[in-house]
């Protein structure tokens, strides 16, 4: 009897063993659901019930686990980034209102999260002075919130500043009372006021709130960071800009440049480029400069990526955020989601999907992870005597965990889609 009640205590240990790891399996094993912050405390609970039993502890009530919110020790930040609009005012506030970034009334509710607008908010819609109203009014609530707005020209605002009316409805130029009225708005009025004190031409937006918070890691965090710009950037432009200086400098002072060149030309805007442009702002508004360039959308993938890696590199990016080519059916990933292409084309006048891209970024302390989370990134083992006590011991302390997700929002019932998940474990220093 003795021999017998030690076999079927082995066996039921082992049945035990078994269960925990297939658990733990089917938590590393599935991408499409989250490791941290799960929504499901009991069934981590419960792992760590199995925990103990297959330690012989089965008689020890299992701890209960941290809550299922994020640490308040966590370092959080959320960047939403919307295409062109092209004078559709409805359909980007419905998209900010599915981002929360706004309310009903059209107030900035997203508190400390960045909104980055790739540009093209002007032409085929009758909507213009609106739109950069409501956007000059986001960008103030947004900074007294700790958030902030990042707006970016495309080539259609460029194009206005040029004098280029092409894809100016008959509304809006009624909606500024004339033709002379709307020059001057964009050229010496508030639009062009506007334009050259708060929109750019790229922008590189950190993951982390905090300036310094990537060199408290050893090594320091790399990368941390998504390039935003309206057409794209190529290695072969970015290595005809001065070297000495800082790539995102360069390109706006370039823009910046340009548009104050506009004010000096005699008889008023030209249809293209004055002729006292330099050759920097030739090749800046070429099909290989910024505000043009289709490249990353319209090659074949599998000869861009490299390229794309040595653009990420020299900005310091992990991701190439652009607008300009329009993705119909939805926001485009390519190259594992280095090239992240935001132009659904939203507008009433092309009809496409109502998007936004959403990028959250998270460093969570090793200390403050549920058990399961602990055990499907390897920090604590079931060999541990105690793996809660594991976990939080000095020998965890400086460990963090890193994640990124990036998220396609929809409105009209769409479902939202995941891009990409990424998470690594990193040493704090």
């Amino acid at each position: 009897m003795p021999r017998q009640h030690a076999g079927s205590n082995g066996w039921l240990l082992l049945t035990t063993l078994g269960l925990v790891f297939a658990l733990v399996w089917l938590t590393r094993s599935r991408p499409d659901e989250p490791h941290l912050h799960r929504a499901n405390p009991k069934a981590a609970h419960r792992l760590g019930a199995l925990v103990n039993q297959a330690k012989g502890a089965a008689d020890t009530p299992s701890a209960p686990l941290a809550p299922d919110a994020a640490s308040s020790n966590s370092l959080r930040q959320r960047i939403v980034a919307v295409g062109d609009i092209h004078g559709d005012l409805p359909a980007v506030t419905s998209i900010l209102r599915r981002a929360n970034l706004i309310d009903l009334k059209g107030q900035w509710i997203g508190g400390e999260d960045i909104l980055v607008q790739t540009g093209d908010i002007v032409d085929r819609g009758p909507d213009t002075i609106a739109l950069y109203r409501f956007f000059q009014t986001l960008r103030a609530q947004a900074a007294q919130a700790g958030g902030a707005v990042h707006s970016l020209l495309g080539n259609h605002e460029m194009m206005n500043e040029l004098g280029d009316w092409r894809y100016v409805t008959k509304e809006d130029i009624a909606s500024f009372g004339g033709e002379r009225n709307r020059r001057e708005a964009f050229l010496t009025g508030w639009i062009g006021r506007e334009f050259r004190a708060n929109y750019s031409i790229t922008e590189r937006v950190p993951f982390l709130a905090e300036a310094s918070a990537a060199a408290r890691f050893d090594p320091p965090l790399q990368h941390t960071a998504a390039s935003f710009v309206h057409g794209g950037i190529t290695p072969e432009y970015l290595s005809s800009l001065d070297p000495a200086r800082d790539p995102i400098a360069e390109m706006n002072r370039i823009g910046r440049d340009l548009l104050f060149s506009l004010l000096d030309v005699p008889g008023g805007v030209p249809l293209s480029l004055p002729r006292s442009a330099t050759p920097e702002q030739r090749h800046f508004w070429s099909e290989e400069g910024p505000m043009w360039n289709r490249e990353w959308a319209t090659s074949d993938e599998d000869e861009i990526c490299d390229r794309v890696q040595k653009v990420c590199d020299q900005l310091d990016v992990r991701h190439l955020v652009m607008g300009h080519t329009p993705q119909f059916e939805g926001i485009l990933s390519r190259c594992d989601g280095k090239v992240l292409l935001i132009d659904t084309g939203i507008s009433r006048a092309y009809g496409g999907a109502h998007s936004s891209l959403s990028i959250t970024y998270t460093l969570t302390p090793a200390s403050e992870l549920s058990l399961a989370d602990a055990l499907a990134l390897e920090l604590v083992s079931l060999d541990d005597p105690v793996p809660e006590a594991t976990l939080r011991s000095d020998k965890l302390r400086r460990t963090w965990v890193e994640v990124e997700e990036v998220e396609a929002l929809y409105t009209k019932g769409r479902e939202t889609e995941r891009i990409g998940r990424w998470e690594r474990v990193v040493e704090r220093s």
